[in-house]
């Protein structure tokens, strides 16, 4: 690969992926101009799979910057990147610019509970299962996110004496569900959603306690994947 190669390579993936950070650093459609250091930052804090690659982009955007300034004519550089520069810069580009959907990593079998279940159905498929999100339906429509967490508080609420003093098979989930402030942190995205996009859902609306997705990304339909915080955080291993 010779000199002016290399540049140019270099140049073409660096605009690229000024222009992927641009996209993912705008919020809300407002369209601020930031320089580049600034957009990987920006970038990196909504999409925490970048952070393991903020610090060479900063350095590419430093040598470009060298590049750029320092070109004395059209095929004469002061400053060139070598091959293993440019090689890892449109590996990352191709990683990390070319997102991936949610579909099929994140698409699985969803455990869901009906409202009109008992609280002892819930109680056995924690203890068989280990998950600690259940999504609940009346039907077709879609009544709450019921979490172990919320479980525990309904559970402490109702034992203030030391003991249950209610028959767990009468008690509905739906009635649980209900006093749980959390069932709304909810969020639904169809098969073909990007992870970056909802990575960006986890860090702007805080708290959320899970994305489910569907088909369509519509409450009604049969639940074909879910997505947790911790899902989301292991994005940064």
């Amino acid at each position: 690969m010779t000199e002016k190669d290399r540049v140019e390579r270099f140049e073409a993936a660096y605009n690229r992926i000024d222009h992927a950070l641009t996209e993912m650093a705008e919020r809300r459609g407002r369209r601020q101009k930031h320089p580049f250091a600034a957009k990987v930052r920006i970038a990196a804090s909504r999409y925490r799979r970048l952070g393991k690659y903020v610090d060479f982009l900063l350095e590419i955007g430093e040598l470009r910057n060298a590049i750029v300034h320092s070109r004395t004519d059209q095929d004469y550089y002061l400053a060139v990147p070598n091959e293993d520069t440019v090689t890892k810069l449109e590996a990352i580009e191709q990683r990390m610019f070319s997102p991936p959907s949610v579909s099929p990593r994140y698409v699985r079998t969803v455990t869901t509970l009906r409202a009109d279940q008992s609280l002892v159905d819930v109680l056995e498929l924690v203890r068989n299962d280990g998950y600690s999100r259940y999504p609940v339906y009346e039907d077709k429509r879609f009544v709450g996110l019921l979490t172990t967490n919320g479980l525990a508080r309904w559970m402490a609420e109702h034992a203030k004496t030391g003991r249950l003093d209610v028959d767990l098979r009468e008690v509905s989930i739906e009635e649980v569900v209900a006093a749980d402030h959390r069932k709304d942190s909810v969020a639904f995205v169809a098969r073909s959603a990007l992870l970056d996009d909802v990575d960006a859902m986890f860090s702007d609306h805080k708290p959320l306690e899970a994305v489910i997705i569907t088909e369509h990304g519509k409450p009604h339909e049969t639940p074909i994947g879910l997505i947790s915080p911790a899902d989301i955080a292991a994005l940064e291993d």
